[in-house]
């Protein structure tokens, strides 16, 4: 077996797979405080992916397109909060859960009004170069991609685990009428998570689309690789969701490197489910007594 094939294989599926793990970052908090399947989350970034684009067209200067577009995607997850959520948040589990579907929706067809339904290449934000390292070439646009992904992470868990928005944030997950009793602004801080959701996942729609192309199905597309990724590494683990979603690339990249990519969305469901088997919480999920 090839040995450079291999790492070439693994470098796409660590490509991938960070991108897959800074949207499975934000959809993760959303369930983890409110235990809620956010729909809605993919069309939120592909709309502002599609902002992102548009602004890039117009020639606006590249950080500030790419600023302004995850701003408004952040802004876009608030507003959805309020509007979509908030409402019918202490309502059955179905309730929110059609409320989300029917919110994803809306903002498919807008999409798909403003930009239509044809695939749109992403403007080059740089030259990509081929680095030689050894027998390998190594894609610079690659790298470039998993330093993003891994430094906007790591800036979105510093946020989490170093200020008091973050332990607040924490204390929310843990209990929400506690919080309130304790005099955490609990909707404040649910808003700042769909925010954060919002911002992050852009950030990743827009590396996503830099690899890939821009359409408006990516929406659908990473809400399914972001939930798939966060049972892997374990429901309301910001450490789980990343590892997971770069679990998950690779996976995929290996298994349409060696097998075909025709099977590779069965094979991963089927790891999918062997894994909820094993591990129902996830790799990294922890089972917790609730008093009663």
């Amino acid at each position: 077996m090839d040995t450079t094939y291999i790492v070439k294989q693994l470098l796409n599926g660590l490509a991938a797979g960070s991108i897959y793990a800074l949207v499975a970052v934000g959809y993760n908090m959303v369930y983890g405080i409110l235990e809620l399947i956010n729909f809605a989350h993919g069309d939120i970034y592909m709309f502002g992916t599609f902002i992102a684009l548009t602004l890039l067209v117009d020639h606006f200067p590249i950080p500030v397109a790419i600023i302004l577009a995850c701003i408004a995607g952040g802004l876009i997850g608030m507003i959805v909060e309020r509007v979509a959520y908030r409402p019918v948040r202490n309502a059955a589990r179905v309730v929110p859960m059609i409320s989300a579907v029917g919110i994803a929706l809306v903002f498919r067809n807008l999409a798909q009004l403003i930009w239509g339904t044809e695939t749109q290449p992403f403007p080059e934000l740089f030259t990509p170069q081929m680095i030689q390292v050894g027998e390998i070439q190594i894609n610079s646009l690659q790298i470039v991609v998993l330093v993003l992904a891994l430094l906007l992470t790591g800036i979105f868990a510093l946020i989490v685990n170093k200020t008091k928005l973050g332990k607040a944030t924490r204390s929310v997950a843990q209990d929400i009428p506690a919080s309130r009793l304790m005099g955490i602004e609990v909707n404040r801080i649910i808003q700042f998570v769909y925010f954060a959701g919002g911002f992050f996942g852009v950030a990743g729609g827009i590396l996503f689309s830099m690899t890939y192309a821009t359409w408006i199905g990516m929406g659908f597309l990473g809400t399914m690789k972001a939930w798939i990724a966060c049972i892997i590494g374990g429901i309301g683990s910001l450490k789980g969701a990343f590892i997971g979603g770069l679990l998950l690339g690779i996976t995929e990249a290996l298994i349409s490197g060696f097998v075909s990519s025709a099977y590779r969305d069965a094979i991963c469901y089927g790891l999918v489910m062997l894994i909820l088997v094993v591990r129902p919480m996830g790799i990294f999920g922890r089972q917790t007594a609730e008093k009663v």
